[in-house]
């Protein structure tokens, strides 16, 4: 099979991490926004938690909207996990570097998250809407089933249209360059690294 010269040029410039430059435009001084995250942080995942004993403990709460309340609670702790403690290491020990693997899979929960959050957004919104406009059919409609059943579709289904995502930037060569400048694994960024091999060449 014939091969392209470029071809094995692009196996080796290859990288194998990228290197998460932090906040854009304040890398001098973005050290100081260490202590306030991750406060931030404790503080979001000590509310969540919180959230989920008293629903868990107040049999008044035991109902759909603050079962959706929960999942957010959850899905909420989920995506700041997944974003906080890479931004804490990159401001405390300038532990910036990232493989290739670990970036997409970062960008891969970050997208299944957020787009789980809207989804129980939709779902709350729906339980509202039955509560309000039909109150009487209101038990028979959004049974605990129907908590569940919405809760795994959404989950499901953001799983699976993510998967494209992290799937197709993989795809791309990462060449010459490998400095993404956020804090986090986003499109915009990988793909401008990707981009910048078509002018490489």
């Amino acid at each position: 099979m014939f091969q392209h010269p470029g071809d094995s040029n692009i196996s080796k410039l290859q990288v194998s991490e990228f290197i998460l430059m932090g906040f854009p435009g304040i890398h001098t001084w973005q050290h100081w926004l260490s202590l306030p995250l991750a406060l931030l942080y404790l503080l979001a995942l000590t509310a969540n938690i919180l959230i989920l004993i008293i629903i868990n403990q107040e049999a008044t709460l035991h109902q759909p909207m603050y079962f959706f309340l929960g999942v957010l609670a959850v899905v909420d702790m989920g995506l700041a996990t997944t974003i906080m403690p890479k931004i804490l290491a990159i401001l405390w020990f300038s532990a910036k570097a990232i493989s290739l693997p670990e970036c997409f899979a970062q960008m891969y929960v970050i997208h299944c998250f957020v787009a789980m959050e809207s989804g129980i957004f939709v779902c709350m919104a729906i339980d509202r809407y039955v509560a309000i406009c039909k109150p009487l059919r209101y038990p028979a409609i959004v049974t605990d089933s129907f908590v569940v059943k919405a809760t795994v579709f959404m989950a499901l289904r953001n799983s699976l249209a993510t998967i494209p995502v992290p799937v197709l930037a993989a795809q791309r060569h990462y060449c010459s360059q490998n400095q993404i400048e956020h804090c986090l694994c986003s499109n915009l960024g990988i793909i401008s690294l990707a981009l910048a091999l078509a002018t490489f060449f």
